[in-house]
């Protein structure tokens, strides 16, 4: 019996689906575990107005990383799955239109970068953190992710950026001294992309036997248009994650953006809990709502009781000790502003609710361009509320105006899934 068991197992673990998302899983736990070294190393060694300054740039870079991104990791890993992946001449003329399209796209935000430097001369520090972290960028630029997704070899995801991150951790540890290595901590920021991204190149060249090829014109602008869809979205979605610090940036000085930057990782660390259980959820979500809308949502909701206990008593535990915690976290200087914890746990609840109506519930029920719509309202309000908000208050209204975006798309997507849940009673009753 016990040998029948560990064969049991051994089948299962090798299933190649099951593999890739051990490897993700790892990749995942990485993630989580290295912030949690560098950030109270770094937040005390920079200072408020150093930090500050580098989320200023990094925030910046994060939406040049969008573009040069661009929806190729749906659309482009979309092709080889289904198509690409068997057929090796169409694999590198997939793999050659992806990385022309990258570098045109690089070329494009290296010159918006430039043009942007030129009109704010007077902020020489922010410009030169600026052009220093913009070098990860070419390791967004021949980053492989999309293809290694495509291919299934989920593995090359995880082992390039888990040596890229290592690398450019144990740097920080050993150069990063005093609040004057600003410019040295943003350039060993910038190594793990790039290491992560030639490192992959080399990889998928010689996993699969590929060459980059001459391709045309057309060739590599049908391939953006197959992504723009899925790229506007994920801009949207940039945006509605990082428009706070964007506009802290013009309206405050670097030492209130470093506060909050730094105080706002504590929910994002937490929203990292919450992914891998969104993920496991969807499929099965889908599954029940195709089957019986009524049963699934019923279903959703349980999960989501459970869920909202849960993160909540996490929250409130947080925010009791949160002076505690973020002095502990980010040393004393940002224990000034440790009330913005508050809100901006509640901003987390808000948007777990919201994946189980937006995400669990419309998108699992196919219900795809009613929550587009309502994203896209969302990420309106987002803008116009960080705006109005940061300009009247600050870093309070920073740390509020995430919570009212959410509310705000809490309140569409119910109002979407009623109409949903009255659609469907009155489909069974006229059945």
């Amino acid at each position: 019996m016990a040998r029948i068991s560990l064969e049991r197992i051994r089948g299962l673990v090798e299933r190649p689906s099951v593999k890739n998302g051990m490897w993700m899983y790892l990749l995942q736990l990485f993630n989580t575990v290295i912030p949690l070294l560098t950030l109270p190393y770094v937040t005390r060694i920079l200072g408020r107005d150093g930090y500050g300054l580098f989320s200023i740039a990094l925030n910046f870079v994060g939406y040049l990383q969008v573009v040069v991104e661009y929806g190729f990791g749906m659309s482009a890993t979309r092709k080889v799955a289904v198509r690409a992946g068997d057929d090796h001449d169409q694999l590198e003329r997939t793999f050659s239109c992806v990385l022309f399209a990258r570098v045109a796209l690089t070329v494009a935000c290296f010159a918006v970068t430039a043009i942007y430097c030129l009109f704010n001369t007077s902020l020489v520090v922010q410009c030169t953190c600026l052009a220093v972290m913009l070098s990860s960028i070419l390791g967004y630029c021949v980053q492989q992710n999309w293809l290694f997704q495509g291919m299934q070899d989920m593995k090359f995801i995880s082992i390039v950026n888990i040596v890229g991150r290592t690398v450019s951790t144990v740097l920080i540890f050993l150069l990063v001294k005093r609040a004057d290595d600003l410019y040295l901590y943003c350039l060993l920021y910038s190594v793990s992309p790039i290491i992560s991204g030639f490192a992959g190149l080399i990889v998928a060249k010689r996993a699969y036997a590929l060459r980059i090829i001459r391709v045309g014109v057309g060739d590599v602008l049908a391939e953006l248009k197959d992504g723009f869809f899925v790229f506007t979205t994920q801009l949207s979605s940039k945006v509605f994650g990082a428009i706070g610090v964007t506009i802290l940036g013009v309206f405050c000085v670097p030492e209130v953006v470093g506060s909050f930057a730094a105080i706002q990782k504590i929910p994002t660390m937490m929203m990292l809990l919450w992914a891998p259980v969104s993920q496991v959820l969807y499929p099965i979500a889908s599954r029940r709502l195709s089957q019986s809308f009524a049963a699934g949502y019923a279903f959703v909701m349980r999960v989501r009781r459970y869920a909202l206990l849960a993160f909540g008593a996490a929250c409130l535990v947080i925010a009791l000790f949160s002076h505690f915690i973020v002095t502990l976290a980010f040393g004393p200087e940002y224990g000034r502003d440790f009330y913005w914890t508050i809100p901006l746990l509640g901003w987390l609840l808000a948007g777990i609710n919201n994946n189980f109506f937006g995400i669990q519930v419309l998108l699992g029920s196919g219900h795809d361009k009613e929550y587009s719509t309502c994203f896209q309202i969302g990420v309106a309000a987002t803008l116009v509320l960080n705006l109005v908000l940061i300009w009247l208050f600050g870093g309070d209204g920073a740390a509020w105006a995430p919570l009212v975006s959410e509310l705000v798309l809490t309140a569409l997507l119910y109002r979407q899934v009623s109409r949903l849940r009255r659609a469907s009673r009155e489909g069974e009753g006229a059945a």
